[in-house]
């Protein structure tokens, strides 16, 4: 199989923290996540299986979250963004515009990355469908999508990172990291998805 080819049916578009928050959080990624529904219309009509991942939390979870994680330790000390990320929350709920569908895979995950600590085995999930291609999107570049990364490529996942469906907060940040990325993965604009489907 060439590098550069995505065969649809050992492929899945990966959708990272496309939430309700974020999107209220900066207009910017509210605009990312609409337009990221016509990545997903694409992929959908050429057979891509959609996932779709949240950062979302139960009590017990947020309680077991040990103080040497700086990232999520403080939820046990801030009561409004607990609830905020609490899995029943409109606000972790996923950006309507990007909703899962019924067939698609959808995830949760209680840290930066999804692949480690979380309530599934997102990488079990992926092999029993025969996934062995990850589209990349979401929010942000420099923390869900870069962690992503990273793990995916040391599970051995092929992956294609859908520039203009990621964002983050700093362009700076965002530009450094796409370049960082084509060492672990190939980067695209989504307008170049249908020249890559085998």
């Amino acid at each position: 199989m060439a590098a550069n080819k995505i065969v649809p049916s050992r492929t899945a578009l990966f959708l990272l923290d496309l939430q309700v928050m974020y999107a209220k959080m900066d207009p910017s990624f509210d605009a990312l996540m609409t337009h990221t529904a016509s990545v997903v219309k694409a992929a959908r009509s050429k057979g891509i299986t959609i996932a779709h991942c949240r950062v979302a939390f139960t009590e017990s979870e947020v309680a077991n979250v040990p103080d040497t994680n700086p990232t999520f330790s403080q939820l046990q000390n801030d009561p409004s963004r607990a609830a905020m990320l609490n899995v029943n929350s409109s606000e972790a709920a996923f950006h309507p515009a990007v909703a899962p569908e019924d067939g698609d895979i959808v995830v949760r995950k209680n840290r930066v990355g999804p692949f480690f600590n979380a309530p599934q085995d997102v990488h079990a999930i992926f092999q029993g469908r025969g996934i062995d291609t990850l589209l990349l999107g979401g929010v942000s570049t420099g923390g869900a999508v870069a962690a992503t990364v990273v793990q995916a490529s040391d599970l051995d996942y092929r992956l294609f990172v859908v520039e203009d469906s990621c964002a983050d907060p700093s362009k700076e940040t965002h530009e450094f990291l796409m370049k960082f990325f084509a060492k672990r993965a190939t980067v695209i604009k989504s307008e170049e998805l249908k020249t890559l489907i085998k």
